[in-house]
């Protein structure tokens, strides 16, 4: 039987993780590209058999989104196996260095909505994974490596195909289940 997964956001990323997903027999792929993420609505009459969520929902107001999202599932009683949350390094000051925050005016506020959006996740009590971050590439530059959760992260760079290989194999080899990682490559 097919797993459905919903891919939430428009980023290079999302795009490859969703052509990759397609390209396996495994996968229902469902993408939602547009809307306004913060709205109800935009989850109106979501796939029942969705199984997997994997957000690139933001950068602002990410919390709110992913209230609405949490909201919407547990009205149609959707019964998640894993979620899955793009969000940033530096939520809990790990980063070592200046990260660049492009189209974010108010970091802390920004900060406080990624930290907000993975506690609604947590509370949510389902099997969860949040990638950290750090200063998105177009090229990779290296292979990319994780870093726990509570280690110092230094700033640096990580690709759009680096972080779309991670979330691949969250969804296919059901990896980092329960864990917060940031993400890099090195240079």
């Amino acid at each position: 039987m097919k797993k459905s997964v919903l891919i939430l956001g428009n980023n290079p990323a999302a795009d490859m993780v969703v052509k990759q997903l397609n390209e396996k027999q495994q996968y229902n792929v469902t993408q939602i590209k547009q809307g306004d993420f913060t709205d109800h609505a935009t989850y109106f009459n979501l796939d029942p058999e969705i199984s997997i969520i994997v957000s690139f929902i933001g950068p602002q107001d990410v919390d709110l989104a992913i209230q609405e999202l949490f909201d919407a599932v547990r009205g149609q009683q959707i019964k998640i196996e894993h979620f899955i949350m793009l969000s940033t390094a530096g939520i809990d000051n790990e980063v070592i260095g200046k990260l660049n925050y492009p189209g974010v005016k108010d970091v802390t506020e920004y900060l406080r909505e990624q930290r907000y959006a993975i506690k609604i996740i947590d509370e949510a009590e389902i099997p969860y994974t949040v990638f950290r971050l750090v200063d998105l590439l177009v090229k990779k530059t290296g292979a990319g490596y994780t870093i726990n959760e509570g280690k110092p992260v230094p700033a640096g760079n990580v690709s759009y195909e680096t972080v779309a290989a991670f979330v691949v194999q969250a969804v296919t080899q059901n990896k980092f289940i329960n864990q917060s990682v940031a993400l890099l490559e090195d240079s």
